[in-house]
């Protein structure tokens, strides 16, 4: 039986059993994306109840009870051979596919993932710069070309870095994207500018605070930054007061402000990575260069941003790993809870993916066989969320 025959008898169903408009919303709610897209067709009343923002967010508070993964993979830095993929049920039947960016112009290079939120996925489709954004919903294959930034490099005064992150602020309901971008003064050191991009209002504005940034640089790459409860964190390296030390740059969704939080001592010696953890900020430490029987770090540890009795916040290790044989590389985080880590390979054995329960303590093994590529990975769930908030 097709859609339309199933759209049309449930429909048929519904109002011979005279259901109540509550109970129709509260059982399409629980139906995936594709199916609530064909009906749509079926019946005028459903499409417009399943547009509705009460619809809307009761479906994505339900999907988000079980995210995917979606997995950019690449062979260089530069982009090229790159595949999205979208992961249903990793740990189980891990059900994968390709997923086919649906845009009108053909790519210099193939799209970066700035983040995945409430459905919607943030691609940056630029050749440098991080100047060029597009809004994606897998679910509904809608697709949105965000205006150019106001923030440009010129002859004058050329870009010298590009930081960017995507995430949701609950309070106004409005998914923000913010571009962090770096210029060289004649002194060396940077100079900083900012810029946020609304998803409700359509535009981009600069911001004014931005005076942390004489405090710290960001560092790493283009998956460096995590949300976590209503901000975007990035790792930074500090300067003057945090020099000798790194930091992370805290920007609040929506306060619009910028702040940092000092780290621990070991991440002077180790790479980290910023991730989240049942809703807390947490970093994890490995080593820079891996060497087993070397003088450098040979450890991975996980610690989380709590509040402690004092009111303060501390950093409270949750996973210490010594001595292992392999590199260990913290990928991100799965249902916010389970560490996702990949364990480097060598000239016999390919590098492997698994997860790690720090409260159960038990690991499970990805049956994915794209690890032995470069990986952005990032939870995702279907939502109708649209790409153009004004709507």
């Amino acid at each position: 039986m097709n859609s339309s025959c199933s759209g049309r008898r449930l429909r048929t169903m519904a109002s011979s059993l005279s259901l109540p408009q509550t109970t129709i919303s509260d059982i399409l709610s629980r139906l995936p994306v594709k199916s609530l897209t064909r009906f749509k067709s079926v019946s005028k009343d459903w499409a417009y109840l399943t547009s509705t923002p009460a619809f809307v967010s009761d479906h994505l508070r339900r999907s988000s009870s079980d995210p995917s993964l979606i997995v950019r993979c690449y062979n260089t830095q530069s982009g090229f051979d790159s595949v999205i993929l979208l992961i249903t049920d990793p740990t189980q039947n891990c059900a994968c596919r390709h997923l086919a960016v649906p845009l009108d112009e053909p790519l210099l290079l193939f799209p970066k993932i700035v983040g995945s939120i409430g459905g919607l996925v943030c691609l940056d489709v630029s050749p440098c710069y991080a100047s060029d954004f597009v809004l994606w919903n897998p679910g509904t294959k809608q697709v949105k070309h965000l205006p150019f930034p106001l923030i440009a490099s010129t002859r004058s005064n050329p870009i010298w870095l590009v930081f960017v992150g995507f995430g949701f602020d609950s309070f106004n309901n409005d998914y923000k994207l913010v571009r962090i971008v770096s210029f060289k003064r004649n002194d060396g050191l940077p100079f900083v500018r900012a810029e946020v991009y609304s998803w409700k209002e359509g535009i981009w504005k600069e911001l004014e605070d931005t005076e942390c940034f004489d405090s710290a640089i960001i560092c790493g790459g283009q998956d460096g930054v995590v949300v976590v409860d209503g901000s975007l964190n990035w790792v930074a390296i500090g300067l003057q007061r945090y020099a000798d030390r790194k930091v992370v740059i805290s920007f609040d969704m929506r306060r619009e402000v910028f702040k940092t939080i000092p780290l621990p001592a070991l991440t002077r010696i180790g790479n980290v990575k910023v991730m989240s953890y049942m809703g807390l900020l947490a970093i994890a430490v490995y080593p820079l260069v891996f060497a087993a029987n070397g003088n450098n770090m040979n450890r991975f540890e996980f610690s989380v941003l709590s509040d402690c009795e004092d009111g303060r916040k501390h950093w409270t290790n949750v996973v210490l790993a010594e001595n292992f044989s392999k590199s260990l590389v913290p990928m991100g985080t799965w249902r916010d809870r389970e560490l996702m880590i990949k364990q480097m390979g060598d000239r016999d054995n390919h590098p492997k993916l698994f997860l790690y329960d720090p409260i159960d303590e038990r690991t499970k093994r990805l049956p994915i066989d794209c690890v032995d590529l470069y990986l952005q990975c990032y939870s995702h769930v279907e939502s109708l969320v649209s790409v153009d908030g004004r709507n």
